[in-house]
């Protein structure tokens, strides 16, 4: 009887020792030693980490696109009881997935990563305006204006034709001029 206990006792050690030594080697192999300073977590993204954000962004700026054809099938029918509806799904949408997304993009950004925020974010404030609300979408093109500074002659694919990301953001501020003239009226 002594001699089950003692094997049981041992298994039980010895288990517990190897379930340590690996937590401690994921340790290390993940967050870095002590003297690191954690420096894994600040290393480049991978090349298949980009592919990731790439296709992530992709997926939303469709995504968004869609809720912007709804938004403005229903601004031009005069259907405000529907465009009202539309609001919590974008704004939940916006919030949970694209905001988000669109900050990590700005942490690894490549030359593809920050067309397509660009994009995302063009897009983004037609939905505000066709959703009426010009504040927002006021404020989504002062946001490009400031992180895109230096792109604004990069090219990128809007509803529409392509062109220049300089020549979209006027297009919006035309857009919002309008829309602040007829909220006047």
């Amino acid at each position: 009887m002594n001699k089950r206990m003692i094997m049981s006792v041992r298994g039980h050690v010895s288990l517990f020792l190897a379930v340590l030594t690996l937590l401690s080697s994921c340790g290390f192999a993940y967050g870095g030693s002590s003297r690191e300073g954690n420096q894994a977590l600040l290393l480049p993204p991978s090349q298949e980490d980009q592919t990731v954000l790439t296709r992530r962004l992709q997926t939303a700026k469709r995504d968004i696109e869609a809720f912007r054809i709804f938004a403005e099938n229903f601004r031009s029918n005069g259907d405000s009881k529907a465009l009202a509806q539309l609001q919590y799904p974008v704004d939940d949408f916006l919030k949970k997935h694209v905001d988000n997304l669109l900050s990590q993009s700005l942490q690894h950004a490549t030359l593809e990563t920050i067309r397509l925020s660009a994009e995302i974010m063009f897009i983004k404030a037609r939905v505000f305006l066709d959703l009426n609300r010009g504040d927002a979408a006021r404020s989504v093109v002062a946001e490009m204006k400031n992180q895109f500074g230096s792109y604004q002659k990069m090219s990128v694919e809007l509803p529409g034709k392509t062109t220049t990301l300089d020549e979209g953001i006027r297009l919006l501020d035309e857009e919002l001029a309008k829309s602040a003239t007829n909220d006047r009226k």
